[in-house]
């Protein structure tokens, strides 16, 4: 009888083993990635999250999205002190306090859920082996617009040249993390942005050494990323592809707040749906046949038409901020407030005048030839921007 009982206690575990074991292998194959070739399969582009950190704190911070097809891509910076309730820390805080508190992969998490899109992959490089990829390049090169020469808080100095240089690794680890007096943070952006833009630059420009697989090895030693050796490889070799000289550049804009003392937080406008809108349009645009992303730069000039104070300022920091090139901003002439926004077409491609329309709502779009005689400003403007009553100013501003 106790043989028995202990026979049916042995099953019972067996069972309990076996049911756990089997867990354990779905759990494996539900949370594999797939591979590089396997996404695109499902998603024509290649979305990776790429990270660099110092001492397990997030540097920098920027989503490549990459069109294969036509070699054309988007740098979505992602600010680390984007404010906003961030669900996985139960408060509101800055976006980088997920990744230096809980790690790369609700880091990816987060940031997949701020910018809307699923970011199936990511590449994480400290400081320490950035520096040692930018001496295994041979350098990157980069424009400096002004000499550096100063101590930093720690008592090490910096020193940068000016002028369009070769920095080697050393040189590229200062030209990312150091900052100057009253240096504004989209500044410090645009130059970490700068850094990794010519990273990528110089993996086209050695692809053959760098993605050399003996070479390889040893560059992937010098990254953390979510596949296999092999995958990486693949997904460096459609990198080395990318054309980086007609990127586009997207940052999340918005407004500051300070929730305590010493916290200053970029509270994205409309409460994280605008920028939503921005990536959407910008990976839309890479698929599209007239998509921004495809063309030249387009030139914009916005006139307020409202009584509305801030609304063209406003208007322009979130066009700037979704990859449009806007000269300059101003109002209208008229004195009765315009009722209905409309756009201008000065160059003869409603396409492009149609895909402003679809960003920002509008639909009346007006053609205007452009003629012999006009001031220079207004030649060297694409399309015009008028702003209406009817122009949502909740669109702008809304927090």
């Amino acid at each position: 009888m106790k043989l028995k009982k202990e026979k049916k206690g042995f099953i019972f575990v067996a069972i309990i083993v076996a049911i756990l074991c089997f867990l354990a292998v779905m759990f494996v194959l539900t949370t594999k990635n797939d591979s590089v070739e396997e996404s695109l399969k499902r998603e024509p582009v290649i979305q990776t999250l790429l990270v660099f950190e110092d001492d397990g704190k997030a540097v920098y911070t920027a989503v490549l999205v990459y069109y294969p097809v036509t070699g054309k891509g988007v740098l979505i910076n992602i600010p680390g002190n984007l404010g906003g309730q961030i669900p996985i820390l139960d408060r509101v805080d800055r976006i980088d306090c997920v990744y230096n508190e809980r790690g790369i992969v609700q880091y990816q998490k987060e940031v997949s859920r701020v910018i809307g899109i699923d970011i199936p992959f990511y590449i994480e490089i400290s400081m320490d082996n950035f520096e040692e990829l930018t001496d295994l390049l041979g350098g990157l090169e980069i424009f400096i617009p002004n000499p550096v020469e100063q101590d930093s808080p720690e008592g090490e100095k910096w020193l940068l040249p000016s002028g369009r240089v070769i920095l080697d690794g050393e040189k590229v680890r200062t030209f990312m993390l150091h900052y100057l007096e009253d240096e504004s943070d989209e500044i410090i952006l645009e130059r970490r942005q700068d850094a990794t833009v010519a990273f990528l630059s110089g993996i086209k420009t050695n692809s053959k050494i760098f993605l050399n697989n003996k070479n390889f090895k040893e560059i992937a030693a010098r990254m953390n990323a979510n596949m296999e050796i092999d995958d990486l490889l693949v997904l460096f070799d459609y990198i080395s592809q990318v054309d980086t000289e007609r990127f586009e550049y997207i940052s999340v804009t918005g407004n500051y707040r300070m929730i305590d003392q010493n916290k200053r937080l970029l509270m994205p406008f409309r409460n994280g749906g605008y920028i939503k809108e921005v990536v959407a349009r910008a990976v839309n645009s890479l698929l599209s046949p007239y998509g921004t992303a495809n063309t030249r730069p387009y030139i914009l000039r916005i006139l307020n038409g409202t009584r509305r104070q801030g609304l063209a300022h406003n208007t322009q920091i979130l066009l700037q901020g979704a990859a449009f090139e806007v000269l300059d901003i101003g109002n209208t002439s008229d004195e009765e407030e315009i009722e209905e926004t409309y756009i201008i077409d000065h160059i003869g491609q409603p396409d492009v005048a149609k895909n402003i329309g679809e960003f920002i709502h509008c639909t009346k779009i007006q053609a205007e030839e452009v003629r012999e005689g006009t001031d220079e400003a207004a030649s060297s403007v694409d399309f015009t921007l008028v702003l209406g009553k009817d122009f949502d100013g909740r669109w702008v501003s809304k927090k």
